[in-house]
């Protein structure tokens, strides 16, 4: 279908009947893995800024998100959801299932195109059973909007690669600016686009004409089409840039440990210290293999094949690598796993193509042991993605989110119409979250510090803000105070509040105390 509109002679047997049946199974298991623990864990920060931003119209949403760290596509999209599928937690995640879907099928359609339907089936086991594409499946955020974008574009460029005509480049051109309205490291996928191409043009030409082919006029339109499409916002992410590079954010630095910890959250979604024994074992013969078999298969293949090979492995490595490079001294960093789901779901899909044409080079009981391995590997990420669900891991220190536990114990503890305090407005966001009519949530603006863009939002409404506490508590005279001490200190802020109960949630993974609400009665 794609050759036709693009205007190419079919090179290859096009999706038969039987694609479709592999495309189907294999997004209704991804479906099912995905929603199988998809309420377990509360909402955490960013996902319920989300959750807030989009009670706002959309120029409102632009807004703010400007003052924020993100473009706002991925926002726009998440109110419009909203309207179609309610505000609930299952409701506002469902939006990221169904485009780690899209993902996943678009993936499919690449490896189909440009191996066979073997690779292509191989590939999409390791796509549906991919513990970072699931765990970011799970989560109210932008991640799997832009790997389907991402994946979408890929798909299209080696058509327009192909291609004389502008459709394609046009389409690749839109492609790529959506992407960068949804999320800016898609600029990442982007650049690993130049190198791929950059390579397929020096294989081709002399260095005489290396220019002048890379720069053809279709690959020039391209560009035009998606920095039209993104110059709007360009002030806003310039803007964005300096704050975080020059205020500082929350970012770790670089490590030893960060490319360990990424590549073994991609294969155990688990950190390289928590990675002992047999799985240490597993990992680095995994990787030692892959690196092995990947070299034989290069070897191996034909100059169309190689070509082919070479996208999937810059498009799994070459963003990484970027953005290691951009999180080093004298920049602060920016390196943080999500960030990469488009080059860790071609690292899976790198995986299943290295698989399928290297098994061949190797004795038939050794194919079915380490295919069996890899798999086993990943469904025990698939189960750590289950069981620790949003849990703040690289956090110092690592927690749980659990605002909906301690607002339900609240609920069930305190009579009706009795209001829930947040003690900051990190904390209120996500609280929030659960307000009820009889057990409304609020946040204090006197001791609140609009410090970051991202309490804009709060800064300039007055939804839920208490403006003047003493004319509040004159009419709520028993309220809730709730905090996150996780073992501190947690009392009264003011000294004509007397404690009347107090309900503790410890956390959910680690089993320390972390949340803490008390009920008062205050007088005047």
């Amino acid at each position: 279908m794609f050759a036709k509109i693009f205007g190419l002679k079919r090179q290859q047997p096009g999706l038969r009947i039987t694609d479709g049946y592999f495309i189907v199974a294999g997004l209704a298991a991804f479906t099912t893995i995905a929603f199988w623990t998809i309420t377990k864990s509360s909402v955490w920060f960013d996902e319920a800024f989300g959750a807030y931003m989009i009670r706002f119209n959309f120029a409102d949403i632009a807004r703010y998100t400007a003052a924020d760290v993100h473009p706002p596509l991925y926002y726009w999209l998440l109110k419009l959801w909203s309207m179609l599928f309610g505000s609930t937690e299952l409701g506002l995640r469902s939006m990221s299932v169904f485009f780690g879907a899209i993902a996943i099928l678009f993936g499919y359609l690449l490896i189909h195109r440009l191996f066979d339907k073997k690779t292509a089936r191989i590939s999409l086991i390791f796509m549906v059973l991919s513990p970072m594409l699931v765990r970011y499946s799970q989560e109210m955020r932008m991640y799997t909007l832009v790997a389907a974008i991402a994946l979408a574009a890929t798909y299209v460029l080696t058509f327009a690669a192909e291609s004389k005509k502008r459709k394609p480049w046009i389409i690749y051109g839109i492609l790529v600016g959506l992407g960068m309205w949804v999320h800016y490291f898609m600029a990442l996928v982007w650049i690993a686009h130049w190198i791929w191409r950059a390579d397929m043009v020096r294989q081709t030409v002399s260095k005489a004409k290396f220019i002048k082919t890379f720069f053809s006029k279709n690959w020039i339109l391209s560009h035009i089409i998606a920095v039209g499409i993104f110059t709007p916002w360009l002030p806003f992410l310039l803007f964005q840039a300096l704050v975080i590079q020059v205020y500082g954010f929350w970012i770790p630095a670089v490590t030893p440990e960060t490319l360990a910890n990424f590549y073994t959250n991609v294969l155990f979604y688990q950190l390289s210290s928590e990675t002992a024994n047999w799985l240490a074992v597993g990992f680095f013969a995994i990787i030692a293999l892959l690196a092995w078999l990947a070299t034989r298969v290069y070897k191996s293949l034909n100059d169309k094949q190689r070509k082919s090979y070479s996208l999937v492995i810059i498009l799994a490595f070459a963003p990484v690598v970027l953005l290691l490079m951009m999180s080093l001294p004298p920049l602060r960093s920016t390196f943080v796993d999500r960030y990469l789901i488009p080059s860790i779901l071609f690292t899976y899909i790198f995986i299943g193509v290295t698989l399928s044409l290297g098994l061949r080079l190797i004795k038939p009981i050794a194919r079915y042991f380490v295919s069996a391995a890899i798999i086993l590997c990943m469904l025990i990420g698939v189960v750590n993605v289950w069981h620790y669900g949003n849990y703040a891991k690289t956090a110092n220190p690592p927690a749980s989110n659990n605002a909906r536990d301690i607002v339900q114990a609240v609920i069930t503890k305190s009579g009706d119409n009795q209001p829930i305090i947040a003690n900051s407005p990190w904390l209120f966001y996500e609280a929030v979250f659960y307000s009820t009519d009889k057990h409304p949530i609020y946040f204090i603006d006197a001791e609140t510090q609009y410090k970051y863009g991202s309490l804009d939002m709060l800064k300039y409404n007055d939804d839920h803000k208490i403006k003047d506490l003493k004319a509040f508590t004159k009419i709520n005279q028993i309220v809730w105070y709730v905090g996150l001490p996780r073992g501190g200190s947690f009392s009264a802020p003011y000294s004509n509040w007397k404690q009347l109960q107090k309900v503790t949630f410890k956390d959910s993974i680690n089993g320390k105390p972390a949340y803490e609400a008390i009920q008062y009665q205050i007088t005047q």
